[in-house]
């Protein structure tokens, strides 16, 4: 039988991995193993020997890859990878998947969501009420109509896209900055392209940000950026803290550029335990949620299987998983 760990992985127990495994007829050749907790050492021990690995958060460089003797895949509940040495993963013969599809509904509607929070001003005004104020209609600052306004998106993959529609739906016009995206990736989904990041904050009202962090991508959204924003611009970022340099982005608020930022993601984000900081954390003109826009019952089931099923077809199969990334 081909050993399986999961660790830390999403949901408890190992119920959806075994429904998937019963489905595509393989409920006999699969040990599957849980491990919870901050365990890396134990966990590392146990693994040394494993077919394949489920896991998350985990930091795999290559020393801790050169210790896994039999390992052939791993297959992370996530979309970015960025915690794994993947030029050391190739060179050992293992595979690393992702699973880049389960929560585009579920982070699409957050972001939009926390947009929409601050277009409203809803926690401005909650936190006022709450503290014993009844503020004027314009006590956290102007309204105005989302219709007909811009909304620009910074990546334009998978959940961009569908971020887009929603913003159609509201009747915004849609700006996209990407340019690994062929022309034909905006002719079809009636969006605009920017052929640079300046030209996207200038023109847009509303901006989410989606791109991965990488070493070129760190605190690619700075000071250049705020220094042409359009005045009053809300800003949200869903994708990976670390992309934002929040330090510029605090000044902005400060200045007046940027009115209202909306974090799911920080650059000083601690998972799991220990304690998170941003220099945002305390404005009013700030908000945050704790890395959940993933986060739905349907997307877990639906990250879990699609998981155990690429392990499957590395192990058993001896195909090429849908979202190996190396």
């Amino acid at each position: 039988m081909y050993k399986v760990i999961i660790y830390n992985g999403e949901g408890n127990g190992v119920d959806v991995e075994k429904a998937q495994l019963q489905a595509e007829g393989l409920s006999d050749k699969f040990n599957i193993i849980r491990m919870d907790g901050d365990l890396d050492e134990e966990f590392f021990a146990e693994a040394a020997d494993a077919d394949g690995i489920i896991a998350c958060y985990t930091q795999f460089d290559r020393a801790r890859l050169s210790g896994l003797r039999r390992c052939k895949v791993i297959a992370v509940h996530a979309i970015g990878v960025n915690n794994i040495d993947l030029e050391a993963a190739s060179e050992l013969g293992i595979a690393i998947c992702n699973t880049p599809t389960y929560c585009i509904e579920e982070v699409a509607v957050h972001t939009i969501a926390m947009m929409l929070d601050g277009a409203r001003k809803l926690t401005q005004f909650d936190r006022k009420i709450q503290g014993g104020a009844w503020p004027s209609v314009s006590g956290c600052g102007r309204i105005y109509r989302t219709k007909g306004r811009t909304y620009g998106l910074v990546a334009f993959g998978n959940i961009p896209k569908r971020i887009a529609q929603l913003a159609q739906a509201f009747g915004m016009n849609v700006i996209a900055y990407d340019p690994f995206c062929k022309p034909i990736d905006f002719e079809k989904t009636g969006v605009r392209r920017a052929d640079t990041l300046e030209e996207l904050f200038q023109t847009s009202d509303y901006i989410s940000v989606h791109t991965p962090l990488l070493p070129e991508t760190k605190h690619m959204i700075g000071k250049a950026q705020f220094d042409v924003v359009r005045r009053g611009a809300i800003i949200v970022a869903t994708g990976r803290g670390g992309v934002i340099d929040e330090l510029a982005l605090k000044d902005a608020i400060n200045e007046g550029k940027i009115s209202f930022a909306a974090l799911d993601v920080i650059e000083n984000e601690v998972t799991l335990a220990g304690s998170s900081d941003s220099p945002l954390m305390g404005m009013d003109e700030a908000i945050f949620t704790p890395h959940a826009a993933y986060y739905s019952e349907d997307s877990l089931i639906q990250c879990r299987s699609e998981a155990i099923s690429q392990v499957c077809d590395v192990l058993e199969r001896k195909i090429r998983p849908f979202a190996q990334v190396n």
